[in-house]
């Protein structure tokens, strides 16, 4: 589960114009959810840190079940950009089928295996924007969240592979995990960055 957590804040994760995204669902005009808005800030996003988030979006019709996929992409010079492969154990990286509805009330109960803390935030903030809290079966509504603020924790040591950097990455939503079509899918850039140490011994 500690992937989990990571999916569901970029999934619903501002700079003053706006965050740059694509929308990529493979059938554009029956798409489940629907993006309006999608922004981010500061950039880059510093752990541990604070962040702002802004989303609108739409869920179209009830979704029963929803598996989702990511690509992660670290981006390398010259122009290059490496995968980063699913980690064992968890639900980060490029990973395929994570079963959102099964891990969905852990993560928001602050019981999964990363940070309680944020699981308990998203989950304030979903009933305070919805009235009601985040759960399985998705019904039909408007979910707009303006401007909320989050705190993030320090990037687990077992969660190395995240270096500093620009992150290309994909999600894509699906309700059959044997399925090559998604209901909705999403394309972004972002960047992290872990803060400095302070204290005596770094100055």
């Amino acid at each position: 589960m500690k992937g989990a957590i990571f999916v569901l804040a970029v999934f619903v994760l501002e700079q003053c114009c706006g965050m740059p995204f694509t929308k990529c669902s493979t059938d554009p005009a029956h798409t489940a959810l629907t993006v309006h808005e999608f922004n981010i800030s500061p950039s880059p996003i510093v752990f541990p840190g604070d962040i702002h988030l802004t989303v609108n979006l739409t869920v179209n019709r009830p979704i029963n079940a929803l598996f989702i996929d990511v690509e992660l992409y670290k981006h390398t010079l010259p122009n290059g950009r490496t995968p980063i492969p699913c980690l064992a154990g968890t639900s980060l990286g490029s990973c395929k089928n994570i079963d959102s509805c099964s891990i969905l009330p852990d993560i928001l109960s602050g019981t999964s295996s990363v940070s309680s803390d944020l699981g308990k935030q998203i989950d304030a903030i979903f009933l305070a924007s919805l009235g009601h809290h985040a759960s399985c079966p998705i019904q039909p509504e408007k979910v707009v969240i303006q401007n909320e603020l989050l705190h993030l924790q320090a990037i687990p040591a077992a969660l190395s592979v995240l270096a500093d950097g620009d992150y290309d990455i994909m999600i894509a939503i699906k309700e059959d995990p044997t399925s090559t079509e998604n209901v909705g899918c999403l394309e972004f850039t972002t960047s992290i960055k872990r803060a400095p140490k302070t204290g005596f011994l770094f100055g």
